[in-house]
């Protein structure tokens, strides 16, 4: 396929990496999990799996990408390489393929290593085993459990939908801890409930950014110009990639089950946030306020219904909604691309998907995080 071969020139990932053993075919459909230190949980999500419906499952890849930083210590050096031994004795109903980028000569530099870089190594070393520009990529964890309806689902609400791109229903799994068990399931309300508000705000950044859940087409991947090599928040910059291409879904049904437990490994996520929670963070404090909300509406509506409004009648209608919006859209360069966004649109409905290109999901959130503080 010609997009696979121009995204591998321009975007795709250079270095040693490579699928072990080299897939013999094509397959329809293949699931990315990037594994660190992933031995005691990863057997478990790889026999979720392997319930998944069998036919199905002969046209699957699932590609395991076990990496670390050179700089990591020797107890997760350690537990690599039992996994990476463990996956070379795995038997399962479909194609498994191993990335090593964890021994001498294969690690990930110091600065890049993280997720990001590992699910992008994964994604694009599976794109030319892929048999089609609609083919499915699934991204999800190495602690991670899917549904046994995982695969079937998902690819028939893409077939249905003729979907994009899409974010999976999810439930953290139960945790044996009572009080981790109470926090989890506070954040994931504030998770479910914010993606609801900005849906409901009329932004098409209403989801819940987590990498275990994302699906896309290999067409969109490409697109998109591939995963980004971030340590963290990769999920939310690719979905919001994926969503100023065309759209990114919600299938609602719960699919997907990440682990409940607490790592510091990253700034964010949901393992960040038990571990705060079991500092005594009070999850709660992470809602932006109904009123931020209703600001944001307000701003939405009126800015995505601007195509022949001049600046100076944005500016005002924007002060009636609040004295501090002209103030927060000037901070976010609205001056510099207003004429732009509107010369660059030859319909109303073109001038609207410019407009929530730029307005997009970072700035919404730094939106509703100014204004809850601010009020």
């Amino acid at each position: 396929m010609q997009i696979i071969q121009k995204y591998l020139k321009k975007r795709g990932i250079t270095g040693p990496w490579e699928i072990d053993p080299p897939p013999e075919k094509t397959y329809q459909q293949a699931v990315v999990i990037p594994a660190y230190a992933e031995l005691k949980m990863l057997p478990q999500t790889l026999q979720s799996l392997d319930k998944n419906n069998p036919i199905l499952l002969k046209d699957t890849l699932v590609i395991i990408i076990v990496n670390h930083g050179k700089t990591s210590n020797a107890e997760i050096k350690e537990n690599n390489q039992s996994t990476l031994q463990m996956l070379y004795h795995q038997k399962n109903r479909f194609t498994l393929g191993v990335v090593n980028a964890a021994s001498q000569g294969l690690e990930l530099a110091a600065k890049q290593s993280g997720v990001g870089v590992a699910r992008k190594i994964g994604m694009d070393l599976v794109l030319p085993y892929l048999s089609d520009p609609k083919s499915l990529i699934f991204c999800t964890d190495a602690d991670t459990v899917v549904s046994k309806d995982y695969i079937e689902k998902v690819k028939t609400y893409f077939d249905t939908t003729k979907a994009k791109a899409a974010v999976v229903g999810f439930r953290h799994l139960e945790s044996n801890d009572k009080m981790q068990e109470e926090s989890i399931h506070q954040y994931e309300k504030y998770l479910l409930s914010t993606a609801e508000k900005m849906r409901a705000a009329g932004s098409p950044y209403g989801y819940v950014a987590m990498g275990s859940t994302m699906v896309c087409t290999v067409e969109a991947y490409c697109a998109v110009g591939g995963m980004p090599r971030k340590k963290a928040t990769e999920d939310f910059y690719f979905l919001q990639e994926l969503s100023k291409y065309d759209s990114v879904h919600t299938i609602d049904e719960n699919l997907v089950y990440p682990s409940s437990r607490s790592i510091p490994r990253v700034y964010l996520g949901t393992g960040f946030r038990m571990k705060q929670a079991q500092n005594g963070f009070n999850i709660n404090t992470l809602y932006y306020s109904d009123t931020a909300f209703h600001l944001l509406s307000n701003w939405l509506d009126l800015g995505s219904n601007a195509w022949e409004m001049e600046l100076s009648l944005i500016k005002t209608k924007a002060s009636a909604i609040h004295l501090n919006l002209i103030d927060f859209l000037q901070q976010e360069g609205i001056e510099d691309i207003w004429i732009n966004l509107q010369m660059n649109a030859p319909s109303k409905i073109h001038f609207s998907k410019q407009f929530h290109r730029w307005f997009d999901g970072l700035k919404t959130i730094r939106f509703l995080k100014h204004f809850s503080e601010k009020l």
